[in-house]
């Protein structure tokens, strides 16, 4: 079995899209079915259920994601250590939210990983708060996510985008006929969180301290969560690009008004933080 299709596998398996795992690995959508199918064949069991709008990861491919993860974390182990550090080119880990790869990352880290070719790029998804704890146990470099509090005397953080949040909804949902709504329209909804953007409670808290985000529901799918809200389980607070991106037939979007700014920011440590984080920022800064 291909090494680097195990390694193919674990990035699908985390972000569960095939366009979006291929560009993470700079590689055609084709490649990667075409790879993922090969490994299929050979354990003689689906990884993953397709459809038409989402992947998920089936029973068997659950059970065999942590055996991935470890083939691929021995073969960079024992690279770095018996091949010596100066054969291997440098791990970079990436901790990353889902939506990033929404904003014009893929292209935008294209053409930075051209200017730093010598560099083993490896991404790892998680919510913000998994993302914060990777960062202080020191597991990946510096870190792409919303703003939260972080301890400025030992992070730093440098802006990269942001967006307006937006309410999605069934189309039969009497909110649905308004053309935007507001924090206080909202008060007395049910409401699913996408757990892997907690850092939203705080975007809201900043611009009306007395919302009180009390999901009822907390989802890390997002096919999952329009599931729920197209049948009617609740509505969901999101950034307009990923509320757009994953729109489901259904559904509809609504702005919030007056607009709120979801901001997403690259976070390292203030001091050590490793030279690639420090080129990052810097990149980051002359956009």
């Amino acid at each position: 079995m291909e090494l680097n299709y195990i390694n193919e596998f674990v990035v699908l398996a985390r972000v569960l899209h095939f366009q979006e795992a291929a560009d993470l690995l700079f590689i055609g959508q084709s490649s990667l079915s075409k790879h993922i199918k090969s490994i299929e064949t050979e354990l003689g069991e689906d990884l993953f259920i397709r459809s038409k709008k989402k992947v998920a990861l089936s029973d068997f491919g659950k059970a065999w994601l942590p055996y991935a993860e470890q083939i691929v974390n021995t073969q960079r182990e024992y690279t770095q250590t018996l091949l010596g550090r100066e054969a291997a080119a440098p791990d970079v880990n990436i901790g990353y939210i889902p939506l990033v790869t929404l904003y014009n990352f893929i292209p935008f880290f294209k053409d930075y990983k051209k200017q730093h070719p010598h560099c083993q790029y490896s991404f790892l998804q998680g919510g913000d708060r998994e993302l914060f704890d990777w960062l202080q146990q020191k597991k990946v470099d510096f870190i792409l996510t919303g703003d939260c509090d972080i301890p400025e005397d030992l992070y730093q953080r440098q802006f990269y985008t942001c967006d307006t949040l937006s309410v999605v909804m069934p189309e039969t949902h009497p909110l649905a006929g308004q053309s935007a709504v507001s924090l206080a329209d909202l008060k007395n909804e049910s409401l699913i969180e996408f757990h892997h953007m907690s850092s939203l409670r705080q975007c809201i808290h900043g611009v009306d301290p007395s919302f009180g985000l009390h999901p009822s529901i907390a989802v890390d799918k997002p096919s999952v969560l329009f599931d729920l809200i197209q049948k009617g389980m609740g509505l969901s607070i999101l950034t307009h690009n990923m509320a757009s991106h994953f729109k489901m037939e259904g559904t509809a979007i609504r702005p919030i008004s007056p607009d709120i700014y979801y901001e997403i920011y690259m976070i390292c440590p203030n001091r050590k933080a490793s030279q690639v984080a420090r080129e990052f920022s810097e990149y980051l800064k002359n956009l």
